[in-house]
């Protein structure tokens, strides 16, 4: 937006027609204005008024942003980043004079963390205190909810009002004594407890009373985390006893919820044991000595036999594709499958939504693509990176015929891992963003009780699923990667293996995932598929080697918006919500090794893609075969 001469001041501001789209706002939010000011911006652009469509384009802007409340002051200021001194100045001038709370709130945080001007801190403290007084609606209960948590934060930050925010949330509290529908007092008491604010008792019993109004509607997940609430309400008095029990049933909500999906889902066994598996990690992580959390690990024992059961049934539950050329119906299929669905059922249904490439067919294809073109043999492909210096290089000796198979076997891996991300990962993405407002915290309760996350480390992986599931897979790329090299660390410690080692010096480095996957171990943990993905994914040469790329700052702006980035993204939410790990546990009624891999025997997808990729490299593999036959004729001439 070009600079003004003069600059832009508040009589600019007081004589546009901005009062116009608060009034006819019907929510009073700045979403709603936002786009309203673009549209006054366009007219007053179509009337010649450089002045006025220059006020509403800096409006638009203020208003844009979706800050979240539990972002950094330095986030938002990077949010803002193109916004001038001078822009910065008329906002100043402006402030004071907005009658409108929401869009004051904005305009005096936005001044805050750009200029730490302290009275806009404290002008904004008090208006998004009115924004939320205006916003208060428990069917739509995110936006007053950030408004509150941003007061907060704030007036803490600066020691301003603080406590006029906390008698505002208990107002709240009180009046609808945990009877609101949705999610706006589990927020609200979660915000207390953080800064351990209020009064544990009273609020401990709201929790219940929550919890139970909850299951007697069979809402498993807002039951569930009304009951973590109570939980930590008597973790924050010392009652380790009262804390257990509530543990214990919010644990138990994974079991009912499992029972609902047995008459309710599509695919029943295998959503089921999906929150059997939760509720046996939920049940094992109950805080205690031996003796006080004995009922816990009984409970767990008991419900991990059924969750075998339950897995054994839902491999006959197969998701099937059909796949032509154009994938525009597989992208329906995929939006189809999420859509219509709560939060949490649909990134469910995004973990399910296909499978890893077989590695089996992916031999097969290799080997049937070796001897149809002999004379590839004799010219082995090289892989290049950005800068055409050779990554890697296929074997062409006879006597390393399963190297040369492998590195077929992860290039083609790589095209079938692209055209899923295309054709099912994206789409359904894009569907879940344009249903659903949601926050780190939604996602942080779902994958909560994972087994493939280890302790203190919930938070990491939530952020990282949350900037994918929002697009952002420059910073899903960087949070996950690390996170999933731990946890192989932690599931081989967790059977007893080593995982780190100890030099002449007395150094122990950990292990990466160049050693770690290559644990004879490993095999005990993932199934065939998924480990040969994590491999071609993160650090094998003739596949992604991502885990190596990014380490070393091999991957440049256009390589993270690569279709693979939200393949990975995706990959490691199916190993966080699916129960795709085997388990090494004795069960005295069966098999002393049980173990279970996998949500599908194969990928129907897969089989088809297959032998579209065949056919397309039989043609690159032809076209090579002629190039060497004409080379071969001129050097004989």
């Amino acid at each position: 937006m070009p600079s003004l001469n003069p600059p832009l001041t508040k009589n600019d501001f007081i004589n546009s027609p901005w009062q116009d789209v608060v009034n006819n706002s019907e929510r009073k939010e700045r979403f709603a204005y936002n786009m309203a000011f673009w549209e006054k911006a366009k007219e007053a652009k179509e009337a010649g008024k450089v002045r006025e469509q220059a006020v509403f384009e800096i409006l638009a802007i203020v208003t844009g942003a979706a800050i979240k409340p539990e972002s950094t002051d330095e986030f938002f200021a990077e949010v803002f980043q193109n916004l001038t001194d001078e822009h910065l100045d008329f906002l100043t001038e402006i402030a004071v004079e907005i009658s409108d709370p929401e869009l004051q709130a904005r305009v005096a945080d936005i001044l805050w963390v750009k200029r730490r001007d302290y009275k806009m801190a404290q002008l904004a403290v008090d208006a998004y205190l009115q924004s939320a007084t205006q916003l208060e609606d428990p069917e739509k209960w995110s936006c007053f909810c950030e408004r509150i948590e941003r007061a907060l934060r704030l007036a803490r930050t600066i020691k301003y009002q603080a406590d006029a925010v906390v008698t505002h949330i208990e107002e709240v509290l009180d009046r609808y004594q945990g009877e609101d529908p949705l999610w706006m007092s589990a927020t609200l008491m979660e915000l207390l407890q953080e800064y351990k604010l209020g009064n544990s008792q009273k609020y401990a019993a709201l929790a219940e009373k929550a919890a139970k109004l909850a299951e007697s509607s069979h809402e498993w997940r807002r039951a569930r985390n009304h009951w973590e609430i109570k939980a930590k309400w008597h973790l924050i008095e010392k009652d380790a006893e009262q804390e257990r029990a509530a543990a214990m049933l919010a644990a138990e909500t994974y079991v009912k919820e499992a029972e609902d999906a047995l008459k309710q889902e599509s695919i029943p066994h295998t959503t089921a044991s999906h929150h059997l598996q939760q509720a046996v990690e939920a049940f094992r992580r109950i805080r205690g000595t031996k003796e006080e959390t004995a009922d816990a690990k009984t409970r767990a024992e008991e419900i991990h036999k059924l969750m075998i059961q339950y897995q054994e049934e839902s491999q006959k539950e197969l998701i099937n594709f059909s796949h032509e050329t154009d994938i525009s119906k597989q992208v329906e299929q995929a939006r189809a499958f999420v859509r219509g669905k709560e939060f949490h059922d649909a990134l469910f249904s995004l973990a399910l939504l296909g499978a890893s490439a077989n590695v089996s067919h992916l031999r097969q294809q290799a080997q049937e693509m070796a001897n149809e073109f002999v004379m590839s043999s004799f010219c082995p492909k090289v892989m290049l990176n950005e800068m055409g210096k050779v990554v890697a290089r296929q074997p062409s000796n006879a006597d390393k015929q399963e190297e040369t198979t492998r590195f077929e076997i992860y290039q083609n891996a790589v095209l079938y891992q692209k055209l899923h991300a295309e054709a099912f990962i994206k789409p359904a993405i894009y569907q879940i963003n344009l249903e659903h407002s949601f926050r780190i915290n939604d996602i942080l309760q779902i994958i909560s009780h994972s087994p493939f996350i280890p302790p203190n480390r919930e938070y990491l992986f939530a952020k990282g699923l949350y900037a994918g599931l929002t697009g952002d897979f420059f910073t899903s790329t960087h949070i996950l990667i690390p996170q999933i090299e731990n946890s192989v660390r932690y599931l081989l410690w967790q059977r007893g293996i080593i995982t780190s080692g100890l030099d002449d010096n007395g150094i122990q480095n950990e292990h990466n995932l160049n050693t770690t996957l290559y644990r004879p171990e490993i095999n005990s943990i993932f199934d065939e598929n998924t480990l040969f993905d994590l491999k071609g994914l993160l650090v094998e040469h003739s596949g992604s080697n991502l885990r190596n790329r990014m380490a070393h700052g091999l991957i440049n702006d256009s390589g993270f918006l690569s279709p693979l980035m939200s393949y990975l993204w995706w990959l490691t939410l199916r190993l966080c919500l699916v129960p795709i790990l085997q388990y090494q546990q004795q069960i005295e009624e069966s098999d002393p090794w049980v173990k279970f891999a996998g949500m599908f025997k194969d990928d129907p997808l897969f089989d088809e893609f297959v032998e579209d990729m065949a056919a397309y490299r039989r043609e690159l593999d032809a076209e090579m075969g002629a190039d060497e036959i004409t080379s071969e004729e001129n050097q004989s001439t």
